[in-house]
């Protein structure tokens, strides 16, 4: 399925900043389950942006606005065309994966994945045992976190650990994913927190969204990939942008800022079937949005003494 994909984050100020730093991951990659067509990135104020591979293997945009602004713009665009491969959980009749030592990073806590007497108890409700084939496993989480969980926006944020869903019994993609990654650890299983879009018929009540899902590791197939929030294996619709621990290594945005201000993002996503475009006419760009700076901050901004904010935005995934 060929996808469009158009995510908009706007950064508001209510006063002038200076020296902002923005990291962004929201350029897809090609794998085995999804080709890149074309990326096209856009930031205001221009700024020279630069990008790298991370450890886990993630595409990293980062620029840097020196002058005084109030705020600052980017609009990310892919074609993307998913072709997921069609493993059910049923195909998964093999036994945990026994030789895990190069995938200690996935296997061990740490960050909002939290290890917890409390998790601890859920885990022991899951209905299928520990040596059971994993896709019976994975059947088995799923079915728990849609029984026992409700998805409610609005109750976590980017910096909620496990033990805040635990106690609120609800939240959203982001926080099932850090569940079902706890839980699968807890079993030894090796697993991953992704980050994407995810499309949405428009017939459907229910916005296109930054998304994310888990991939667990089997020793006969690799990473396969599972969506706890709708108990499901991702299908064409799935966009993948890339993946980590948890969410702390695969954030959409990310960065700093000095001056004394609050600031606000607004984020929006947009994916609609793609249309297929003449090789010759794809591409990776940087494109400008038009949004002023000042050398010298603007009297009637003028505020008091300035301080640096760390993490200026933290985009949740829902």
């Amino acid at each position: 399925m060929l996808l469009d994909v158009e995510h908009r984050m706007r950064f508001h100020y209510d006063g002038f900043v200076h020296q902002s730093w923005l990291e962004l991951r929201v350029e897809p990659r090609s794998f085995a389950g999804q080709s890149v067509e074309s990326f096209f990135l856009s930031v205001g104020p221009p700024s020279s942006v630069a990008h790298y591979l991370d450890w886990n293997g993630n595409v990293v945009h980062h620029f840097g606005v020196a002058d005084y602004h109030d705020r600052i713009e980017v609009v990310a665009q892919s074609t993307v065309d998913v072709h997921p491969a069609q493993i059910g959980l049923e195909d998964l009749t093999e036994a945990p994966a026994r030789d895990t030592s190069q995938l200690l990073d996935f296997a061990m806590f740490g960050g909002p994945v939290v290890s917890s007497p409390e998790l601890a108890v859920l885990g022991e409700a899951v209905s299928a045992p520990a040596t059971a084939p994993i896709g019976e496993q994975v059947a088995a989480i799923g079915s728990l976190l849609e029984r026992e969980f409700e998805y409610r926006p609005g109750v976590t944020d980017s910096r909620s650990t496990t033990s805040d869903v635990l106690d609120q019994r609800s939240g959203v993609c982001q926080d099932f994913a850090h569940l079902m990654i706890g839980l699968l650890r807890l079993r030894g299983v090796p697993a991953r927190y992704v980050s994407g879009y995810l499309h949405v018929q428009p017939k459907e009540d229910e916005p296109s969204q930054s998304h994310a899902w888990v991939e667990l590791f089997t020793g006969e197939r690799g990473w396969v990939a599972f969506d706890p929030t709708h108990n499901r294996v991702p299908n064409e619709q799935y966009v993948r942008i890339g993946a980590g621990r948890h969410y702390d290594d695969v954030p959409p945005n990310r960065g700093v800022f000095r001056g004394n201000a609050f600031e606000t993002l607004e984020v929006q996503v947009r994916t609609q079937p793609g249309t297929r475009r003449d090789a010759a006419t794809l591409q990776q760009l940087i494109g400008k949005i038009d949004v002023p700076v000042y050398r010298e901050q603007p009297n009637s901004f003028s505020r008091d003494e300035e301080a640096q904010v760390p993490d200026a935005a933290g985009q949740q995934q829902q």
